[in-house]
């Protein structure tokens, strides 16, 4: 009976739905702010100077219905005007600019700039207060430009832990359909050599610790910036640590290839399968020996990754006990590799050697 079908029990492949923005607007709404400032210093100064013209204007026509002493009573809306739409900068000359006016039109002597300790007075309280408002509405401005910015970074994590959540799940589900998939696979050798099937459950054992290992790697945020051949080395480590392989060698020499995080797995998996089958049936008697790693682009947007064992090979008998027990590791290697888009090659003449040649992601 044939070896059954990878692609029978592919592990499935799952859509995740776009993230719902509909709740992160709702959550998220950001206040809106009385003034909008002026884009452009230029255009802020020259409303800074029209504005305390105006105020001149209504003060000198308000002037004969005003008693006497109050000189800086339409100072006090431009400059907290001016700075609520055009900022710091122009507030500061409004103040300015106005304690001169005040000063020398409606300060007696008027039309001049005379000095007295009641107008020196007048003119430090004035300026007291303008500067008080001045950083007041500077103060809550810059508050409530870092309140939004906090808002949209909120809204940005928000989407991010969404997509990362979709992203989890759909991981999740594609590993328990692998794990199906192989069960399957294993069940159907139970089948056909029921003495197996101690041997048969150990190796899907170590098969799902593996693949929780390697899921818990990729997915640990402290993890998540290592290059592809750091990576590529913990898995092999985890790997040899699974199958208790002290006597077995590994070398990687690998590229630090583009992967999207979902391929990244597929391509660990297929690592660890591999490496998992040089260790088991290379090395069976326990005898030293070497694996090479190698992850080479071949061209643009094209990678080979490349395993070889100095092992005893593959045999040409079909019935023979090595070339049986590869058969369900064979398979899985294939069914990763079409995961990958990619093709396989397995040559057993001198040790094992496996060609995996597959697209890159686009960076």
């Amino acid at each position: 009976m044939p070896a059954p079908s990878f692609h029978t029990v592919a592990i499935v492949t799952l859509q995740s739905a776009p993230p719902d923005g509909s709740r992160l607007r709702k959550m998220t709404r950001f206040p809106r702010t009385l003034f909008r400032p002026l884009s452009g210093k230029l255009s802020g100064y020259a409303f800074s100077i029209a504005l305390v013209g105006l105020a001149t204007l209504i003060r000198q026509a308000a002037d004969h219905i005003l008693p006497p002493g109050f000189p800086f009573l339409t100072y006090f809306p431009a400059v907290i005007v001016t700075t609520f739409i055009a900022g710091r900068g122009p507030g500061a000359l409004c103040g300015v600019l106005s304690l001169l006016s005040s000063w020398y039109f409606f300060i007696p002597p008027v039309n001049s700039f005379a000095v007295s300790w009641p107008v020196a007075t007048a003119l430090l309280f004035f300026a007291a207060v303008i500067v008080v408002d001045i950083l007041l509405i500077d103060g809550l401005q810059q508050r409530q430009e870092r309140l939004l910015e906090s808002q949209r970074q909120l809204a940005a994590m928000a989407d991010q832990q969404t997509l990362l959540f979709k992203e989890l799940q759909h991981r999740v589900a594609n590993n328990l359909a692998s794990i199906s998939s192989m069960l399957r696979l294993q069940r159907r050798q139970i089948e056909r050599a029921p003495e197996t099937a101690v041997a048969v459950l150990e190796s899907a054992d170590k098969r799902i610790e593996l693949m929780g290992r390697v899921h818990r790697q990729l997915y640990d945020p402290a993890a998540s910036g290592l290059p592809l051949p750091e990576q590529i080395e913990s898995v092999v480590a985890q790997a040899k640590e699974v199958a208790e392989a002290t006597h077995v060698t590994v070398f990687v020499n690998a590229v630090d290839a583009h992967l999207a995080i979902d391929r990244m797995m597929t391509l660990m998996l297929l690592i660890t399968e591999v490496i998992n089958n040089s260790i088991k049936h290379a090395f069976a008697d326990g005898d030293s020996g070497e694996v090479r790693l190698q992850l080479e682009r071949i061209a643009a947007g094209r990678l080979r990754l490349t395993i070889a064992d100095n092992g005893r090979g593959l045999s040409s008998d079909p019935q023979a006990p090595v070339q049986r027990h590869r058969g369900l590791g064979t398979t899985i290697i294939r069914g990763f590799a079409a995961q990958l888009g990619g093709t396989v090659a397995i040559d057993g003449t001198q040790g094992v050697t496996t060609i995996v040649e597959f697209p890159e992601d686009a960076g």
